[in-house]
């Protein structure tokens, strides 16, 4: 899932910058794509920022953020530690070699393409932006060490990660309906994009901008439908898939991941504190993204972005309380023992009945968010709950969307200045505040 960044200065260090844009059969995570990303944003803006961002000049073309050279196969992969500023060489950085992409020809019902694999991904495209296709395999393996590393050490993939990337969304269509039969009506019905099924990404070109990025949150849902045993609750899924859309384009041509580089979800977030229209914490662990969509697309994004923010508090807010056991979490969805941590951790047993009885009849995401916080982060939730919000007001206060651009975290810096209820005129002054 994805949406136009904030509008910037194009001569602003920002804009210097590259700007990520915005399930497992979560339909939902795409349905909050259809239509138009941020109002704020106007194709010219976001065309000349993203050619300025890689230092070349605004033709009258499509932008890309691959039009630096292509990597050298060896490219040492580098992926920052949460908090960190990206690609600073500090000792939490982690590094492997890439080997050579494999190129060979590959045809779909529609139209002759190429298909590119990589130690982890199968890639099969008809993607005719030929500096977009280049840039695939090394963004793909850079994205799957985000995934493995940012958080907490994970394992790689035991097979191949499969994608499908087409150049139109007719070709999608096409492959949607032949692959999915009967099944494909809900599928045909997104508006841009693409989704995720058994491990599969099936997506089409929607810019290079907004491909790499949708490519980065997908590839996180392909990551856990192949490795963890047991899935993840809704709201951490998608959580983990919006931390993981942050990244930049460096000097060299290389894509730098980092969490905290997400303008998207920032803004997002910063205009539900402003409208005072934060979704409770309680309702955002129980909810279902299809129920917030049926509240209207405002609230389907603010749920995102409060999701993206309840994973940067998991790992780090709270001066780190929670990180160990989002650590746990993912691991025991790895290994498949969430249930079995969550029965041990219920203080009565009317809730443990409830955590066997709910499990055994649709697994995880029957089980009322709440009730897997309770079990994984504090049995006390209004105290847990207030937390969350401090944070959130923390990471909108003033000057910190200075650290998002940046890709690094905010709480350092904006200690003790959550944001206030502004008014309409003091709102207005601040719409050019990075």
């Amino acid at each position: 899932m994805f949406l136009e960044p904030l509008s910037l200065p194009l001569d602003s260090p920002a804009a210097r910058r590259i700007i990520p844009q915005g399930k497992a059969i979560a339909l939902s995570i795409l349905l909050a794509m259809a239509g138009s990303g941020c109002a704020r944003t106007t194709a010219t803006s976001q065309r000349a920022t993203a050619a300025n961002a890689l230092g070349t000049t605004a033709r009258a073309r499509d932008n890309d953020p691959t039009d630096a050279p292509a990597p050298a196969a060896t490219a040492p992969l580098v992926s920052a530690p949460v908090g960190s500023a990206i690609g600073d060489g500090g000792a939490g950085a982690m590094q492997r070699r890439l080997s050579v992409p494999r190129v060979n020809p590959w045809k779909s019902a529609t139209r002759d393409g190429h298909q590119i694999d990589t130690d982890h991904f199968t890639l099969r495209t008809t993607i005719r932006n030929g500096d977009l296709r280049r840039f695939l395999p090394n963004f793909s393996e850079r994205a799957l060490t985000q995934y493995t590393t940012a958080i907490v050490p994970l394992p790689a993939p035991s097979r191949k990660l499969e994608s499908f990337i087409f150049g139109t969304r007719d070709e999608w269509v096409k492959f949607t309906q032949d692959r999915l039969g009967e099944d494909a009506g809900a599928y045909l019905g997104l508006g841009r994009g693409g989704y995720t099924s058994k491990s599969v990404a099936i997506l089409y070109d929607i810019g290079p901008t907004d491909t790499l990025t949708i490519l980065a949150h997908e590839g996180w849902h392909q990551y856990s439908q192949a490795v963890f045993q047991q899935e993840l609750p809704v709201w951490l899924e998608e959580g983990v898939a919006t931390f993981m859309e942050g990244y930049r384009v460096d000097s060299e041509g290389q894509p730098l991941f980092a969490a905290w580089r997400n303008f998207e979800r920032f803004g997002e977030l910063r205009d539900a504190v402003r409208r005072e229209e934060l979704i409770p914490l309680a309702e955002l662990l129980d909810g279902t993204p299809q129920q917030f969509l049926a509240d209207g697309r405002d609230r389907l994004l603010t749920y995102y972005a409060q999701v993206w923010a309840l994973t940067h508090f998991f790992a780090e807010g709270a001066n780190g309380k929670y990180r160990a056991a989002l650590a746990e979490l993912l691991t025991d969805a790895v290994t498949g023992q969430i249930s079995q941590t969550l029965e041990e951790r219920m203080s009565t047993n009317a809730d443990r009945r409830t955590v066997q009885r709910l499990m055994s009849r649709g697994g995880i995401r029957g089980l009322p968010g709440t009730l897997v916080a309770r079990g994984y982060f504090s049995e006390n939730f209004a105290e847990f709950a207030a937390e969350y919000d401090a944070f959130v007001r923390q990471i909108c206060g003033r000057g910190s969307g200075e650290f998002i651009w940046r890709g690094v975290s905010p709480i350092p810096r904006v200690l003790a200045e959550p944001m206030p209820a502004h008014d309409a005129n003091e709102q207005d002054a601040e719409q050019n505040d990075p």
